[in-house]
């Protein structure tokens, strides 16, 4: 998913050097992507030498050197592909913490229970986080893009509402309530 975020980005917004791409990444998509940012680079230097990207030395002033990135007609191309495997909407999740409730007899109750009570913690901040960030994004897009914010906040919003539902409810049994 880091190419199909990093050319969506050259696409949108043009030659950008690497810090750039990261910065807009952690302020943009952090809600819904989770791209460890020191991996960026990596992927633009791999998609540089798939002939997706094409790269430029810029000196500004007396800063140092930057490398600014660029899409290529190719990268244009993969974007395009990308986005159109994407098409085939599909949702398979998986939730490593049910394993801890299939071998639940072999650690104690009160555990299950605290880590709970902390991820319910975890999910309540994690959607307050969302909900601000789609007010704060909302207030600055451009209207011919607010339909598709809303749509990608509010499928956000969903899954955590109804894993904070799950969360809440699974504690409520383990109490006996």
């Amino acid at each position: 998913m880091i190419p199909l975020y990093i050319l969506g980005l050259l696409q949108r917004f043009g030659p950008q050097h690497g810090y750039q791409i990261k910065k807009t990444i952690a302020e943009q998509l952090s809600d819904f992507t989770q791209i460890k940012l020191p991996t960026i680079y990596y992927h633009l230097e791999k998609m540089g030498n798939d002939g997706l990207l094409s790269a430029s030395s810029e000196k500004p002033g007396n800063r140092p050197e930057k490398t600014i990135y660029s899409i290529t007609d190719k990268g244009g191309d993969a974007f395009k592909g990308i986005l159109s495997e994407l098409l085939q909407f599909e949702y398979r999740p998986t939730f490593p913490s049910d394993g801890v409730f299939y071998f639940s007899d072999h650690i104690e109750a009160n555990k299950i229970t605290d880590h709970l009570n902390i991820y319910i913690g975890k999910l309540e901040e994690s959607l307050s986080a969302i909900q601000k960030h789609k007010d704060e994004t909302l207030r600055f897009v451009p209207e011919k893009m607010r339909t598709m914010v809303q749509i990608i906040f509010s499928h956000h919003e969903r899954h955590y509402q109804a894993e904070l539902n799950w969360a809440a409810e699974s504690l409520n049994h383990l109490k006996g309530e």
